[in-house]
């Protein structure tokens, strides 16, 4: 159900990846999942959706998106975490009330995670890739040892 890849990609199209994203804009998110009670905010830069690339970061996704043999595309973002003085664990959410495959990447390492189910907890460690099914309940969190917590979230089939 659950699949971990550490050092996902190669070491210089991580870091370049990661470097073009830091310049990327991103908006305002007034809620992370359904669960409003312990909720916080964040930020995303979307990539694709709705059938259309939305950003020029998505030439970059493209091995990715060889890598992990998606066929097609339902969204594409980056996700940015403030970090805080408390590490916050957001409501669990799904990505999507259909099937699909849910695949993350975590673009730094930091004390946050995110947690899979009740009990699969995956730290965030840079260049880590994250495999599940979009059906999933999962849930994000902040970080408390960097500004940051930052990943790619991918919707596919």
């Amino acid at each position: 159900m659950v699949k971990v890849v550490n050092n996902f990609m190669h070491k210089n199209d991580f870091n370049h990846l990661r470097q073009e994203v830091l310049k990327a804009n991103f908006f305002y998110n007034s809620s992370v999942s359904e669960d409003y009670s312990k909720d916080g905010y964040y930020f995303a830069h979307m990539i694709y959706q709705n059938n259309e690339k939305t950003s020029t970061l998505f030439k970059l996704i493209e091995p990715i998106l060889d890598k992990i043999d998606a066929k097609q595309i339902h969204r594409a973002k980056v996700n940015l975490f403030p970090g805080g003085e408390k590490l916050k664990e957001y409501g669990q959410h799904q990505d999507t009330m259909f099937k699909c495959k849910v695949f993350l990447l975590s673009l730094n390492t930091c004390d946050g995670f995110t947690r899979i189910g009740k009990d699969k907890k995956v730290p965030s460690v840079a260049n880590t890739g994250i495999f599940f099914p979009s059906t999933v309940y999962h849930n994000s969190t902040n970080c408390t040892n960097a500004n940051i917590r930052l990943n790619i979230n991918i919707n596919y089939f």
